[in-house]
């Protein structure tokens, strides 16, 4: 973990005469020899699962909303997809008379839903041509079709308005009936090749809900839906930074399908798959996307590692407005990352200009990172106050790194005023936070008695929770506090650091 990041901070020797013995080496930790800002890009070990990056399921909901059961009946029914000729569209009145003339043709309005499409589906057409158009259909549409295509569009377009498969499908997932979702699902897929019904089912199968888990089943649906006749125009995500989890059915489809190659999650792991699923969800509009594939050119997973193409993608994915892309380019950019990739110049400008957008954009790491470059005056001149600004606006959000720094300042008070509370109360909300350097002030507050009691078995438990984080001024510490410990400070210092186990 990162230390702190303020800048030539020591307490004084006068004020720390608890541990006079070791005073020269109880300096708070200077904050001009710390990492950057935030989480790094990935190390080998994390990069087992890149697309924790990215949401899987975005935002949409798993429950029966009717809007998204009309938008899925209506894209069956568009243009683009219902048929090869584009017959039909989604429901429009000027249709009706024609659909009513090809019902009147099978002589009942009555007729099973399975029969009023070739082969009995509405899912494929058949491949056998009819000139039997009944009267009133017309045979000249906007662009050239056979009287099987008439007849699969008719059909299709009466049974997507009447089915209520999917519907039933989604209220029984989530009442939790899995058995019988699938069941539903597998008919709307049937009957009129729903792609939502496909992305369930693979992840139905991939998780064992209603059916034996079986990866190669998730997969096959899963590639069913990634595979669908797909129209760029009409059919590509438009990406919105503002929702940048947004996704459709293909993208959740492609994206789950990268993880699981990725995972090797019952099946063999094949990250060079995932990368290219990746490049393919990016092809469906999903800009983050190319978030993923800027971190595999970092970490070298599914391809080697490759500094220019790296920025390349993720310059790319911060231009669209991904946020993620910007804190992760500023790392690169100012060689912060653990095993840079080849191909990066160190550019401290560049570094903070990512920072500052997607700390505008309300990333915490990146405003953490903004202000340790204004604090430090890298690439910038030192601007103390406006660094004490964003290190607070951090800080409250919970950032461990931000609040140990803010807390330098009330202890130091050179920017504001002196204030030992405060600045206790922060090195205690940040060594909960399990930030080492804060553990170790902490100790140091709580073992001179500076914004509150003195607390010596406390102030030994930090400093050994910080010695344990590998902090090598309270490994030195330490056996200065042990030795002012009373029995009692020992006893209850010891139930600290190893808490009763919780009655069942």
């Amino acid at each position: 973990m990162s230390q702190a990041v303020r800048p030539n901070f020591k307490l004084s020797r006068t004020a720390f005469s608890v541990l006079a013995v070791c005073t020269t080496l109880l300096a708070l930790p200077s904050h001009a020899q710390q990492t950057a800002a935030g989480a790094p890009a990935p190390t080998p070990a994390a990069q087992a699962n890149l697309l924790e990056a990215v949401k899987v399921t975005g935002k949409r909901d798993r429950t029966a909303d009717p809007s998204a059961i009309i938008a899925a009946k209506s894209k069956v029914l568009s243009r683009n997809y219902a048929s090869s000729c584009g017959f039909m569209s989604g429901y429009v009145p000027e249709e009706d008379e024609a659909t009513l003339a090809y019902l009147r043709h099978f002589g009942s309005l009555d007729t099973d839903l399975d029969d009023l499409s070739p082969d009995g589906s509405a899912k494929t057409p058949s491949s056998a041509e009819s000139t039997d158009i009944a009267p009133g259909i017309p045979t000249s549409p906007s662009v050239a079709c056979a009287g099987s295509d008439i007849r699969f569009a008719a059909g299709r377009n009466w049974i997507a308005r009447k089915d209520k498969s999917l519907q039933q499908a989604f209220d029984a997932y989530a009442a939790g009936n899995y058995v019988e979702a699938r069941t539903r699902f597998e008919e709307g897929w049937k009957k009129l090749g729903y792609e939502e019904a496909a992305m369930m089912l693979g992840r139905l199968h991939l998780l064992g809900l209603g059916t034996p888990a079986s990866t190669p089943k998730a997969v096959e649906w899963l590639n069913e839906v990634i595979e669908a006749r797909y129209n760029p125009v009409n059919d590509r995500l438009r990406y919105d930074p503002k929702t940048p989890d947004q996704i459709n059915t293909r993208i959740e489809a492609t994206l789950l399908l990268a993880r699981v190659y990725l995972s090797g999650e019952g099946t063999q792991r094949n990250p060079q798959e995932a990368l290219r699923l990746w490049r393919k969800a990016l092809d469906f509009g999903f800009e983050p996307a190319n978030t993923l594939i800027g971190q595999a050119y970092v970490s070298g997973v599914g391809t080697a590692a490759d500094g220019r193409k790296a920025i390349e993608a993720l310059t790319a994915s911060a231009a669209a407005g991904h946020v993620p892309a910007m804190l992760l380019l500023g790392q690169l950019y100012q060689q912060r990352v653990p095993k840079q990739p080849p191909g990066i110049p160190l550019d401290l400008e560049k570094a903070g200009a990512y920072y500052g957008a997607a700390a505008r954009a309300g990333n915490v790491e990146a405003t953490y990172a903004a202000a340790r470059m204004l604090d430090l005056g890298e690439g910038t001149a030192r601007a103390p106050e406006q660094a004490l600004a964003l290190y607070k606006e951090a800080a409250v959000k919970g950032h461990a790194e931000a609040q140990n720094a803010l807390a330098t300042f009330f202890y130091q008070g050179d920017v504001v005023p002196q204030n030992y509370t405060t600045a206790r109360q922060l090195f205690q909300a940040a060594a909960r936070g399990r930030q080492p350097d804060a553990m170790f002030n902490l100790a140091v507050m709580l073992a001179q008695g500076q914004g509150g009691e003195k607390d010596m078995a406390a102030a030994y438990a930090w400093c050994a929770l910080a010695k344990s984080q590998g902090h090598e001024q309270a490994a030195v510490a330490l056996p200065a506090i042990a030795v002012k410990l009373s029995p009692d400070d020992k006893a209850r210092a010891d139930a600290m650091l190893k808490p009763a186990p919780k009655k069942s």
